[in-house]
């Protein structure tokens, strides 16, 4: 069952390719997509405020990286915590980029990045209690909630004033 969903979410996101959704020739200049996950599994036999990725973690990091090597992403982002990073850190070193750090904690954080990521496609690596923060701000909505689910991929796009399209995938 786990293999037919990975194979509908990876059909899902070539037909969004195939149709538009993500095809750079028609993207407008202020068109951003911003592909919004929570961080891979993280480790919990580490006692530590800061746990790394599990196995399974590392897996779904490498998954996410593989699923997005084409997409035309041209920034990373993530907080500064270690789980973060490493879901991060696959795709930015396949694609020769560095992770840019934003703190979870500023004030505006959607408007933020939604202007440093202007005209872009971007990966934004996220914790389960900003995930819902930033959704509802850029959909102009109160319909995210808190979800302790690993492999949500949110693919946002972002153009003018409007409220955002999303398309939620798993990875």
């Amino acid at each position: 069952m786990e293999i037919m969903k990975k194979h509908f979410a990876l059909l899902i996101f070539t037909v969004c390719l195939a149709t538009g959704f993500v095809a750079a020739q028609t993207a407008p200049a202020d068109e951003t997509l911003i592909f919004l996950v929570r961080h891979a599994e993280k480790d919990l036999t580490e006692s530590s405020p800061d746990p790394s990725l599990s196995a399974v973690g590392k897996a779904q990091a490498e998954r996410l990286a593989a699923m997005l090597k084409n997409a035309g992403i041209q920034a990373v982002y993530s907080t500064a915590t270690k789980r973060t990073e490493q879901t991060a850190q696959p795709l930015a070193q396949l694609l020769g980029l560095s992770v840019q750090r934003y703190e979870a904690t500023e004030a505006d954080l959607p408007a933020k990045l939604a202007t440093r990521s202007q005209g872009k496609r971007v990966l934004v690596v996220s914790h389960s209690n900003l995930l819902p923060k930033i959704l509802n701000a850029y959909t102009q909505s109160e319909k995210y909630t808190v979800s302790d689910d690993y492999g949500d991929l949110f693919l946002l796009r972002l153009a003018g004033r409007q409220p955002a399209s999303v398309v939620r995938l798993r990875f």
